[in-house]
């Protein structure tokens, strides 16, 4: 009996034994394994643990050991694993409509929810309030600690703070961190957001909440077809939450779609006629549209509803300025200035009005200089200190014209404005050789104006390209014929190019089917072709008998008189000019030189 029993013991021994060794040592493969039972069956070793198996399964069921099954682990576990998963997917596309699904499908009494239900409930209380502001949070939040990557995320994003340290371990880890660009004005690390917000997008690529925070990202970026793609995927999604609609809308309008936008838009008045950021979307692509009435429409509308939105005060009196309804400009700009009177926009409108309305460029110099002084980077301010000089033939800030428009053309060499501005500069300075040059490029783009057309003539006159100055004018003369522009460089070119005789036939030939303005410049040309001074001064009074205000005419007598040294005569015509245009630096400095020879 007794050796029974130690046998038994021994047995049980080894058995036990064995078993612990092949589960902390367990070095062999399958295959190897399979090779060596194969070849080991018979062994001594293997014959005692296959009695020592057999007698243990003939002990009573008291002796047996308890089996404890573990549970299964769920594949791709993540923080919400327990929760609803059509909640979680819910959450994750982030409409509002879906954040109420998703808390109405998970509700239960308080005391039934467990902590992760709770976090996802914050969660999706946070995309709300941040992502879509315009609506409001329907269930119940409960108080959730700060101990996961969620509520961190969204107390840092609450701070301004882009926070990656989350791990990017699901789709909302990933997405939350990016409502930066929503919370911070200042926020400009867009790369790093870039990153979050495609890789949320590899997660699920069909969400309205990672889409629109996308197109929000590349809106930023100044990326707009990038926005647009984006914004357009999150809108067919979700029409009716006006962040989105508005997101789209001005992505559309920046794109140079405006009236794509304003279908957008228009579907939006239906359910919000007074948004006021559809409003002013509306105003802005009516303005772009030059509907200036429909623009002060929807301006006026918008300062109803705030009546202290300076930016919105300023753009009225820019919509008044394109109507050249200056009086009603100059008011605003006037109550704009008691806040504010170094923005630029302010300036820049400031300027126009001295400018085109007041006529005192002096004061219109100042301020483009003040707008230049502040703002030097600014475009439009240097095509507006550019066009002054052109103007004026003088320096503003120091530069001339030409010197504005090589400045400009640097930032952009597509400009047709800046272009002329340069030209104007170059034949002002009488800098005729690099003139023809830029005119010469000019003249061979798609959009030709008229008035190119007759600096062209002049320049190729004044470098002794007088055929070629014939051939452009002749060409565009016969085109349009009743151009009095057109005319006026026809005869010009045919002056240079014909002797006195046929010029004048030329001339008397068009005199009686010609309007007064074109008759008083016929005889302004013909005075150059008469041969004895007085049949000069009679074709010079005959243009000023049919134009009084012609104030070539008006200098080529002030040239006659003062060489004459009548100076009085000749400072009578030269006012004249000056009164005629005051923006002419030139006339108003010779003026001034009279004034002190006379005295």
């Amino acid at each position: 009996m007794t050796l029974n029993k130690n046998n038994r013991f021994v047995k049980t021994f080894v058995f036990f034994s064995v078993l612990i060794t092949l589960c902390v040592f367990p070095c062999y493969s399958r295959s190897k394994n399979k090779k060596n039972n194969s070849k080991k069956a018979e062994t001594p070793e293997v014959q005692v643990i296959q009695e020592a198996v057999q007698e243990q399964n003939q002990i009573s069921t008291e002796e047996k050991p308890i089996s404890i099954k573990l549970p299964s682990v769920p594949k791709n576990r993540t923080y919400f694993y327990s929760v609803n998963q059509d909640a979680v997917k819910m959450v994750e596309n982030g409409t509002p409509e879906d954040l109420k699904n998703a808390a109405t499908l998970i509700r239960k009494s308080e005391s039934e929810y467990s902590e992760n239900e709770k976090v996802l409930l914050d969660v999706a209380a946070n995309i709300m309030n941040i992502v879509w502001p315009s609506q409001k949070v329907s269930w119940t939040v409960f108080a959730v600690g700060d101990a996961n990557p969620y509520v961190g995320a969204i107390n840092s994003v609450k701070k301004g703070i882009l926070d990656l340290s989350t791990g990017n371990v699901d789709f909302l880890s990933t997405i939350l961190p990016t409502f930066v660009l929503l919370t911070s004005d200042s926020f400009s690390d867009y790369e790093a957001v870039r990153q979050a917000i495609e890789k949320s997008l590899e997660y699920n690529s069909d969400s309205v909440l990672a889409n629109y925070m996308a197109g929000i990202l590349y809106k930023k970026m100044n990326d707009f077809v990038q926005a647009e793609i984006h914004l357009e995927k999150a809108y067919k999604n979700c029409k009716s939450v006006q962040e989105v609609s508005l997101a789209y809308a001005d992505a559309l309008y920046k794109n140079g779609k405006n009236q794509e936008s304003v279908v957008v838009l228009d579907e939006l008045s239906l359910t919000d006629s007074s948004n006021i950021e559809m409003l002013k979307q509306k105003a802005y692509i009516a303005f772009a549209e030059k509907k200036y009435d429909d623009a002060e429409v929807y301006v006026a509308r918008v300062l109803q509803q705030t009546p202290n939105d300076l930016s919105f005060l300023l753009f009225r009196a820019k919509i008044f300025v394109e109507k050249k309804d200056y009086i009603h400009a100059t008011t605003l700009l006037d109550m704009y200035a008691r806040q504010d009177d170094d923005d630029l926009e302010y300036l820049l409108l400031r300027a126009k009005v001295q400018l085109d309305w007041s006529k005192h460029t002096s004061a219109a110099t100042a301020t483009v200089e003040k707008a230049i002084q502040l703002y030097p980077q600014s475009y439009e301010a240097i095509l507006l200190a550019g066009r002054i000089a052109s103007i004026t033939d003088s320096l503003v800030a120091g530069k001339y014209a030409d010197e504005w428009g090589e400045i400009a053309l640097r930032i952009d060499p597509t400009n047709t404005e800046a272009r002329l501005f340069a030209l104007q500069g170059l034949i002002q300075r009488e800098n005729w050789h690099e003139a023809y040059n830029l005119s010469n490029e000019l003249i061979k783009s798609d959009s030709v104006s008229e008035e190119l057309i007759m600096n062209h003539v002049q320049i190729c006159v004044k470098v002794g390209k007088k055929s070629e100055a014939m051939q452009i004018a002749e060409t565009e003369y016969k085109k349009n014929t009743s151009s009095e522009l057109l005319t006026q460089s026809y005869v010009l070119a045919f002056i240079e190019t014909h002797n006195a005789q046929e010029s004048m036939e030329l001339i008397d030939g068009m005199l009686d089917k010609s309007s007064r303005v074109m008759k008083s410049v016929l005889y302004y040309y013909r005075s150059f072709l008469q041969k004895t001074e007085d049949l000069v001064l009679a074709d010079l009074r005959s243009s000023l008998t049919h134009n009084s205000r012609n104030s070539d005419t008006l200098f080529r007598l002030y040239e006659i008189y003062f060489e004459r040294k009548d100076y009085n005569f000749a400072q009578y015509y030269l006012k004249q000019v000056v009164a005629i245009k005051p923006n002419d630096t030139s006339a108003r400095q010779l003026n001034e030189a009279l004034t002190q020879l006379i005295k």
